[in-house]
């Protein structure tokens, strides 16, 4: 079973950070979604036609009539003549057209929105309040083995083992990893959201599996960067930790 991960978060100078992306979160989807329905409202305040309608033909339109009169071939008009539509009633129509629009795009900001909500709901039911607050791979001790994956002899990611952990199985280590890519997919991907997990890197893959007792978790990607920050980050889990961190 494969848990895709496709997470971007700020680039600095660091190997361990993936490039920036910029992807939205409920926040900023919600925040897109009032920006059209405030522009939605002031086109629909603006759809009023003048209470003085001219009937001289002043108020009227009817495009470029000396082109198109002059545009012939065989005594023939090669470019159609354009009707002379009312100009207040047209610009009305189109800021209406405008307005109509601005509300669509509003309700896919909405749905956008209420979708990052619902998948991390329906990822994380069932996931302690205590596991919430970090990824699995904060639990550094219970880390037996770290190992380069390497595809025809390029990196393409690491491959983390685990040491048997009453209650662990894949399916728990599973959803943990889904439940987080959902929060922090929700949260718009900030940089600072568990930046030592190792699956947390655009565009990787990531397979759980159990194999002699012990949980195995593959994380595979694409491009030579994210590798190194998926292996580099994983490395850093089993370091000796300095009495400052």
């Amino acid at each position: 079973m494969l848990v895709l991960i496709t997470f971007a978060v700020a680039a600095c100078g660091s190997p361990r950070t993936p490039l920036v992306q910029h992807p939205r979160g409920y926040a900023a989807h919600m925040e897109a979604a009032d920006a059209h329905s405030d522009k939605a409202e002031q086109y629909r305040q603006a759809t009023s036609l003048p209470d003085t309608a001219s009937s001289t033909g002043e108020g009227y339109q009817c495009g470029d009539t000396v082109m198109s009169d002059q545009l012939t071939s065989g005594g023939e008009r090669l470019v159609p003549s354009v009707p002379c539509w009312d100009a207040a009633e047209e610009q009305a129509e189109h800021r209406r057209f405008l307005a109509q629009r601005e509300l669509q795009r509003a309700q896919a900001e909405r749905r956008a929105a209420a979708s990052l909500v619902e998948t991390e709901q329906a990822a994380c039911r069932g996931i302690p309040a205590a596991e919430l607050e970090h990824s699995p791979f904060a639990h550094r001790k219970e880390i037996a083995e770290v190992i380069p994956h390497r595809v025809t002899g390029t990196l393409r990611g690491v491959l983390v083992v685990w040491k048997p952990v009453p209650g662990l199985n894949a399916t728990w280590m599973r959803q943990a990893i889904a439940c987080h890519r959902a929060r922090f997919e929700r949260l718009g991907e900030p940089a600072t959201y568990l930046s030592d997990d190792p699956t947390l890197v655009p565009r990787a893959t990531t397979t759980v599996a159990m194999h002699n007792g012990h949980i195995e978790v593959l994380i595979e990607t694409a491009d030579d960067m994210n590798a190194q920050v998926a292996l580099g980050r994983a490395q850093d889990l089993v370091r000796p930790q300095t009495a400052g961190r």
